[in-house]
């Protein structure tokens, strides 16, 4: 079916290339269209006929008599082997014969366009509902999922890692095209931008690979370098948190959660920040803050209170470089000396010793998790 707006447009076109009169009419041969406001509406018989009947082209003239019919051509406008309106164009028929085939090959090219960019649209939609249903609804139907992924094309049976990018100074919408642009991004790699500052990307890993968890980091490292250095290029600014494998539909939901979780609570100042770099971290945020209050409040409420970011800060770059003093200390921006003055304070304060006793490393870093939280709570009160 010709939409009115569609037609309107297409005249709107013509009328600035061409002085002839065409009208477009549609299936129940009204003229939905024409550069000739006033026969918009009118009913045309041999419109109706050519598109309920075998005719492509008609020659008005000996018609002109009927009720709103000029002299003219008339031919279908076909559209995958579908008869869907009319386009008219008056005058003598000798003249406008080769205007009226351009006029109708436009038309056509212009309403396969569109349809073509419809079912873009609603694959994007339909996508956009499934990706919603992936990670924002925790307890959607298998099935339904199943169903959903099957008619877009996404096979279940592949190992998959959501990727989240934020975008910093660059609208989302130009990353995604150069994501689906890249020779590394596949038919089986789904991807939205859900607002201006994201992306999420559902990155297949390669079917067979041996090697997956030791070598996923190279793939993923590979299906971002494009981009990557088109952002360095650039001077443009984004930041990608990698989320957990999964095989199932039923737990992308979790996978993506992984992503966020990253998003919203890892420090770092690496670009590409990975989900399982941070386990240790994620568990001690996922345990109730309540059971870790009843271990360690004690040990809180007792704590010099101007020492509690000093500790943060030291025991902070400590875990993340593995009790790396110098690799500490330049993260910290001090003096090596001086982290070790830091250490050694905590170490008699506390009566601990994390370098050499592994209970008294887990110990600290609990404690160190458990005010980092307690400090994030009290952010969000104010």
């Amino acid at each position: 079916m010709i939409s009115r707006d569609l037609a309107e447009k297409f005249i709107e076109q013509v009328t600035k290339h061409t002085d002839y009169n065409v009208n477009i009419m549609d299936e129940d041969g009204v003229i939905v269209a024409s550069r000739d406001p006033e026969r918009i509406g009118q009913y045309h018989e041999i419109a109706y006929r050519i598109v309920h009947g075998k005719d492509d082209i008609v020659d008005t003239t000996e018609f002109s008599g009927m009720a709103n019919v000029r002299p003219g051509i008339n031919m279908v406008i076909d559209i995958d082997g579908r008869r869907e309106g009319v386009v008219g164009v008056t005058g003598d028929p000798a003249e406008i014969r080769p205007v009226a085939l351009i006029v109708k090959m436009a038309i056509e090219t212009m309403l396969r366009y569109e349809r073509q960019q419809e079912m873009i649209r609603l694959r994007e939609n339909r996508k956009a509902a499934f990706i919603h249903l992936l990670t924002e609804v925790q307890t959607t139907n298998s099935e339904d999922l199943r169903s959903m992924a099957k008619e877009l094309g996404y096979p279940e049976e592949m190992i998959r890692i959501p990727i989240l990018i934020h975008c910093e100074n660059i609208d989302s919408s130009e990353i995604l095209q150069m994501f689906r642009e890249s020779r590394y991004h596949t038919h089986k790699d789904f991807s939205i931008a859900p607002d201006q500052e994201h992306v999420l990307i559902f990155k297949c890993m390669p079917e067979g690979a041996r090697k997956l968890f030791t070598d996923y980091k190279y793939i993923i490292g590979e299906y971002l370098s494009p981009v990557l250095q088109w952002l360095r290029r650039n001077d443009r600014k984004a930041r990608f948190y990698i989320g957990s494998f999964q095989e199932s539909y039923s737990t992308y939901y979790y996978a993506y959660q992984h992503a966020k979780w990253v998003e919203r609570t890892v420090e770092s100042g690496e670009t590409a920040i990975f989900f399982y770099d941070h386990i240790r971290e994620y568990l001690y945020e996922a345990a109730p803050f309540g059971e870790l209050t009843h271990i360690l409040s004690i040990y809180e409420s007792r704590f010099p209170e101007e020492q509690k970011e000093i500790f943060i800060e030291t025991f902070g770059q400590l875990i993340r470089t593995n009790y790396n003093f110098k690799a500490a200390a330049d993260a910290l921006y001090i003096h090596k000396n001086t982290l070790f003055y830091r250490y050694n304070k905590f170490k008699q304060l506390m009566d601990i010793d994390p370098i050499n006793r592994s209970e008294d490393r887990s110990f600290v870093e609990a404690f160190y998790f458990y005010l980092q939280r307690r400090r994030r709570a009290g952010r969000k009160d104010q």
